[in-house]
């Protein structure tokens, strides 16, 4: 076995943490910047011109922006002086009455202010705020003009550079980076294949979710999915109305006279009624032959934000619980035993563990120290893991992974901006690599599991579809929603696939688009009121009623990149096959084609014929 002490060694990471912070951050970093500076030699550009032109064009549009201000605040004094004139007319005419009513003083006073308001108003407004507002619109136009056009040529500028960006790259720098972890284009046959056969991994029909996020790879042969769900549940919501009513008493005054009290009372009512909510959902599901009878569970127990102080006294009362714990089990004659490390135990917190042998081997000194080191780090995501051990598959739903931007799309690079394009790459490839990271720390920090590798598997040699039901339900997610959505519906779909058949390497499916209508309705509560008389009380709620639609598509794998395909959808040799179909109605994702084909066509397969990269 390698050193303890290395971070990264050979082929294994043994210390997943250290290796990230002494290794694998500046290396990827490293990766990310030589690749761009590849591109932009590739393309040409030139930098300085470029950053010249952006310099020019941020000069200009803040002029115009201050030409706007002062253009506001003229209009803002424009207004000001028009209500002066209309003061003024006002005053002059109460001037006129109060004298016609031989309100002397106070009439005189009004009529000598009211010329002087609309003459001064008047003057102010013809000779110095409209003729600077005029100035200031046409100086407006020409700097904003001006911008507009550097603007353009900034565009122009980086052209060559934008056309060079691919979706492809972020998968390429962190296997360069992490040779250890290897990504799928797409979740293929054999993948699910390989995780359903070996592991039991199951995709599962449930129609209140669907795949929008999906990235599979492998570790050391050990096969994982980043599978990112649209989950639909069913909740409830509170609706209210109220009504005011009113009454009448008769009392004695005081002095013995009867006299009418009115009442007003506002009686609320309010009624419950279900109603669908959404919601995504991230897990990594990891597949490991090692300890195959183990399970457990556990959950975030966040030590990166105890103090020493309190994390102590966290684990003393924890070791409490858990020594209680093996106490009624050794009374019960079931196996639990605490671990030698109270701190691992208490903190990572595997209390519901069924197997104490495997759970040991699997949970080694090293294994221990790496996933406190990890939970306790605050410089990183620090504990907020889940993680479920189910036989041989693993399961981390994460926090953080909630907040990653999975979609990997050439076009959040575009800029006119070459030192703004750089940046923008080198966060989201640096924000995707970290997360995808740490969610696999958990699983790297244990030693055997990179240790065991997979016995051999037997894959059966033809498959009755080309693309997984994962993959599908990716594919059609990623195009307009309107394209399937229930013409009366009112929420958002919950798209479910179908495999319809296979056309050569060419998959028919059918979308089945889940969601609800919503019907206006009213409830009428029984409320007793001041009055001593029950009242019906309406309250509006919204009944949602489940509706369906199908609609069928076609998907195929074509093996270019989103730059490649869409240059060919434009411009070359698909862009008659791509008139066939609504512009709307189609998706380009994971190099796979996926378009809403008309009834009864089937010519997608010969249309779209397969060109690799």
């Amino acid at each position: 076995m390698e050193n303890e002490g290395t971070a990264a060694a050979g082929d294994s990471i043994l210390e997943p943490l250290t290796a990230y912070k002494t290794q694998f951050e500046s290396a990827f970093r490293r990766n990310c910047e030589e690749y761009f500076d590849g591109l932009v030699e590739k393309s040409g550009i030139d930098l300085v011109e470029n950053r010249r032109t952006v310099n020019a064009y941020l000069t200009q549009s803040r002029l115009a922006e201050e030409s706007a201000r002062m253009i506001a605040r003229n209009k803002a004094l424009r207004a000001f002086l028009i209500c002066l004139i209309v003061f003024g007319a006002v005053f002059l005419v109460i001037g006129i009455l109060l004298l016609l009513g031989d309100y002397i003083v106070a009439g005189a006073v009004l009529c000598a202010l009211g010329p002087v308001c609309i003459v001064l108003g008047a003057v102010l407004l013809a000779k110095v705020v409209i003729p600077r507002i005029k100035k200031g619109e046409e100086e407006h136009e020409k700097r904003q003009k001006k911008a507009n056009e550097t603007l353009q040529q900034a565009w122009q500028q980086m052209e060559p550079l934008n056309a060079l960006f691919e979706n492809k790259i972020t998968h390429k720098l962190i296997e360069k980076t992490v040779p250890l972890i290897e990504l799928d284009d797409y979740f293929n046959v054999r993948r699910y294949d390989y995780l359903s056969g070996k592991y039991g991994y199951g995709s599962g029909g449930d129609v209140a979710r669907s795949t929008i996020g999906i990235l599979t790879g492998q570790i050391v042969g050990n096969p994982f999915v980043v599978d990112r769900e649209l989950v639909r549940t069913m909740g409830s919501c509170t609706y209210t109305g109220s009504i005011v009513i009113h009454w009448e008493t008769r009392e004695r005054d005081s002095q013995g006279n009867w006299i009418t009290q009115h009442h007003s009372q506002t009686l609320t009512a309010s009624v419950t009624h279900p109603k669908p909510y959404y919601s995504s959902e991230t897990r990594l599901i990891y597949g490991n032959e090692a300890a195959p009878a183990l399970h457990f569970s556990r959950r975030p127990a966040h030590a990166e934000d105890l103090s020493e102080k309190e994390c102590e006294n966290k684990v003393k009362k924890g070791v409490k619980a858990i020594r209680k714990k093996q106490k009624n089990a050794m009374a019960s004659g079931t196996a639990f035993t605490e671990m030698g490390n109270e701190e691992f135990d208490v903190l990572f917190g595997a209390l519901d563990r069924d197997n104490d042998v495997e759970f040991r081997l699997l949970f080694t000194p090293l294994a221990q120290k790496n996933l406190l080191a990890l939970m306790k780090d605050p410089d990183s995501y620090g504990d907020d893991f889940y993680m479920r051990k189910s036989g041989c598959l693993n399961y981390i739903v994460s926090e953080h992974s909630a907040q990653w931007d999975m979609n990997e799309t050439r076009e959040r690079y575009y800029s006119y901006s070459a030192d703004r394009a750089r940046s923008q790459f080198l966060t989201f490839n640096e924000q995707y690599f970290r997360s995808l990271y740490f969610d696999l720390a958990p699983l790297l920090s244990i030693p055997l599991y990179q240790q065991h590798k997979p016995h051999e598997y037997i894959y059966q040699e033809d498959y009755p579809r080309n693309y997984t039901e994962k993959e599908s339900e990716f594919a059609v997610n990623g195009i307009d929603a309107a394209a399937f959505a229930p013409h009366d519906a009112a929420t958002p779909s919950i798209l479910k696939t179908t495999f319809l058949g296979k056309d050569g390497e060419s998959d028919r499916v059918r979308v089945t688009a889940h969601a609800y209508s919503a019907v206006s309705r009213i409830d009428y509560v029984s409320v007793y009121g001041g009055d001593g008389n029950y009242h019906s009380v309406p309250v509006e709620w919204t009944e949602y009623i489940p509706v369906t639609e199908d609609t069928d598509v076609e998907m195929k794998d074509l093996g270019l990149s989103d730059r490649e395909f869409f240059a060919e959808a434009n411009s070359g040799k698909y862009r008659d096959a791509m008139s066939k179909y609504n512009a709307r109605a189609f998706a380009y994702r994971h190099g796979i084609l996926c378009c809403v084909v008309p009834e009864g066509y089937s010519g997608f397969d010969a249309d779209f014929t397969v060109k690799k990269s």
